[in-house]
């Protein structure tokens, strides 16, 4: 018999009673520990759906080209490059599997009748009589005629010159001392002009590193030299064009018309950016710390011309510095793309801004009048205006209508202005040879190595879009002897 606290005995009952308390407690301590794992267990889950849905926006945006869609297991795999990395030719599906046929595809299309190329005239002639025969094992000597084959060959060793000049030391009679001077003679350092100009093109056009092109010397030149010179060389090239790098700096800064873009890009560790800025004749790269208004100003001038034209994309950077823009409708129709694919609401919102664009790039393609080019403009105004007027229940459709509504006085410059490009794809184009140069190189090393990639890869930049031939350009300005065409 059970006994309660004063000594009397319990009663049945409330033994029972007693019994089913302290079960209950314990079951209730037991649900509490239970929750208390569960919450973590959930914290947990919560926290790797985060990360994967993070990483997932990597592979899976609007501005992601075909050769990333597959994550980071796929073909593209690597840096993942900020939304002004991609040109539209990036963006493109590229065509799947062997029976895919594609505008795209590589080589001529079937049936396609080819070319030869006309071979050089020969510098001398070799004539070969002897034959062996492979069946009856026979050496022939004396053949019936000949068959002609031209061949193209150049000796390794690449052969140098070593030329000793003897500059002539004069003295003015204003009391200074003067050297005399030999265009292929370099102020600096025992190599010429040729092999510095072929140094800088190694580095920043077939994007060879020091220690690749160190072995080069070695292998085609049999000139030991370190990967130390190498930089050294490409500095003095850069010393030698920074006077025509500021004046397509000047240029661009005077032009009507400049499309920018801007991509991330490490110097030292830190995060820098390198800026590009494309005109009809020129494409200037520079490097900044800075991803603000403040790099514009430094580079365009605090007072941009008011009627000039800013080419971009949606970074606020842009509106801050300058009120006359052309956002780029490229981002615009992706990003409309994107969501349409994920939400039926945005469909007809994507298929009306393909083709108020189609229509705008169709008229302005007949050459309109000015007049003509503003009713066209009001016209469209009103059509995306009515568009940012429309309701939509999801979050993503709703930021997209944001982005149209907040860019409403720069979607439509291109249509009273003939010269502008309704898309800012001329500076993608550019910007994307600085982001295959910082997935080879990573990262520049410091300032000279900063001003030594933006003064030479503006300049062979910048003979491209002029229709010139890089190499000649760059001997010539060095004072080598411009090389042979193939």
């Amino acid at each position: 018999m059970s006994l309660g606290t004063d000594g009397s005995p319990k009663s049945a009952d409330s033994a029972i009673l007693t019994d089913s308390k302290t079960a209950l407690r314990q079951e209730v301590i037991a649900l509490r520990t239970e929750n208390q794992w569960l919450r973590q267990q959930l914290t947990a889950q919560q926290e790797q759906i985060d990360e994967l849905q993070a990483e997932l926006k990597r592979y899976k945006n609007a501005h992601t080209p075909s050769s990333k869609k597959g994550g980071a297991g796929g073909d593209g795999s690597g840096h993942n490059d900020s939304d002004n990395d991609k040109t539209d030719d990036e963006k493109e599906e590229s065509a799947g599997g062997d029976d895919a046929a594609s505008d795209s595809s590589p080589g001529r299309e079937e049936g396609h009748e080819g070319t030869t190329r006309t071979p050089p005239e020969p510098e001398e002639t070799r004539i070969v009589d002897n034959g062996f025969c492979p069946d009856c094992e026979h050496v022939l000597t004396d053949p019936d005629n000949y068959t002609s084959q031209i061949v193209i060959d150049t000796p390794l060793p690449i052969p140098t010159t070593v030329v000793e000049y003897k500059l002539g030391k004069h003295e003015c009679s204003c009391g200074n001392e003067v050297v005399a001077e030999h265009p292929d003679c370099p102020q600096t350092g025992r190599f010429g002009p040729n092999i510095m100009a072929q140094t800088a093109l190694g580095r920043f056009h077939e994007r060879l590193p020091n220690r690749k092109q160190a072995e080069l010397f070695d292998w085609k030149l049999d000139q030991p030299i370190s990967h130390r010179t190498i930089y050294n060389l490409t500095e003095r090239v850069a010393d030698r064009l920074r006077p025509a790098y500021k004046e397509v700096k000047d240029s661009v800064a005077e032009s009507d018309v400049v499309y920018v873009d801007e991509t991330g890009f490490p110097v030292n560790g830190e995060q820098y950016w390198v800026w590009t800025f494309v005109t009809e004749d020129e494409v200037l790269y520079t490097v900044d710390q800075s991803r603000g208004s403040q790099v514009l100003e430094d580079v365009l001038g605090e007072e941009f011309a008011e009627d000039a034209t800013l080419s971009c994309d949606g970074w606020s950077a842009y509106p801050a510095y300058h009120l006359k823009l052309q956002r780029c409708w490229a981002h615009l129709l992706r990003e409309a793309e994107f969501v349409a694919d994920r939400y039926d609401e945005a469909q007809q919102l994507c298929e009306e801004l393909h083709e108020l664009h189609d229509d705008l790039t169709t008229f302005i393609d007949g050459d309109p009048s000015a007049s003509a080019r503003q009713d066209k403009r009001a016209e469209a105004m009103l059509h995306l205006e009515g568009l940012t007027r429309q309701g939509y229940a999801n979050e993503e459709v709703t930021k997209l209508i944001e982005k149209i509504r907040n860019g409403l006085g720069h979607w439509l410059t291109f249509v009273t202005e003939p010269d502008v490009d309704s898309t800012n794809n001329r500076a993608e184009r550019a910007l994307r040879e600085q982001v295959v140069l910082r997935k080879i190189f990573r990262s520049l090393r410091s300032a000279d190595g900063v001003r030594i990639h933006e003064t030479i890869t503006t300049m062979l930049a910048t003979w491209q879009r002029r229709g010139l031939d890089p190499p000649s350009q760059l001997q010539s300005m060095l004072g080598g002897r411009e090389l042979e065409s193939a």
